[in-house]
This record gives structure tokens, C-alpha cells and sequence, in this order.
């Protein structure tokens, strides 16, 4: 998996290319982790080369949700794949993020 990140006063954008599995999810964590949480009110996540996302994947998402929702943030995911977006929808996950494909 390969990550850039920039990080622009209250707003973040991760862009993710490849699997987001157990190993992936780990370096998103640890990534998320360096970001100026005092200031992020928005993280946008870049998913338009994220060919697949395992439940671990999945599990930090909703961690980074939980941390930024305490703050009044929101994570907005752009460039989804069908797939990936399906298995969104079919987790009701399009609920708590915002998407576009």
C-alpha cells in the first residue's frame, strides 16, 4: 500500500493506493496518529487506487470516525470503486462517512 499525505489547517486528504489490509491498516493508524489532531476537522481519504479494504481496514476507519466526531469532524472518501462502495453501502458505513464515486 502507498500513502501521501498533506495536511492544510483543519483539513487532512490521505491518498491511499493499493490493498488497505492488516498491514496497510496498521500504516494508516500510525499515519493518522501524526496528523495535528487539535486542528483536523476534516479527513478526506483518496480511495481512486484502493483495490481492496479487509476489515482491518475498515475497523481503523471507523476508529479515525470515532476521534474526529468527538471533535465535530467528518471524513469525507472520494473515488471509491463499485466494489468498494458496495461493501460500504452493504455495511450501512455510507451512513457515518461521506462518499463519492
Amino acid at each position: 500500500m502507498e500513502l501521501t499525505i498533506t495536511q492544510e489547517g483543519e483539513r487532512a486528504k490521505f491518498v491511499v493506493a493499493g490493498k488497505i489490509d492488516e498491514s496497510g491498516s496498521e500504516i494508516l493508524k500510525r499515519r493518522f496518529r501524526e496528523l495535528n489532531m487539535s486542528s483536523l476537522k476534516e479527513l478526506t481519504l483518496d480511495f481512486g487506487k484502493v483495490s481492496h479494504i479487509g476489515s482491518a481496514g475498515i475497523g481503523k476507519l471507523l476508529l479515525f470516525y470515532k476521534d474526529l466526531a468527538l471533535r465535530g469532524g467528518e471524513i469525507r472518501i472520494e473515488n471509491m470503486s463499485e466494489a468498494v462502495s458496495e461493501l460500504f453501502k452493504m455495511l450501512k458505513l455510507d451512513t457515518i462517512f461521506i462518499m463519492s464515486r
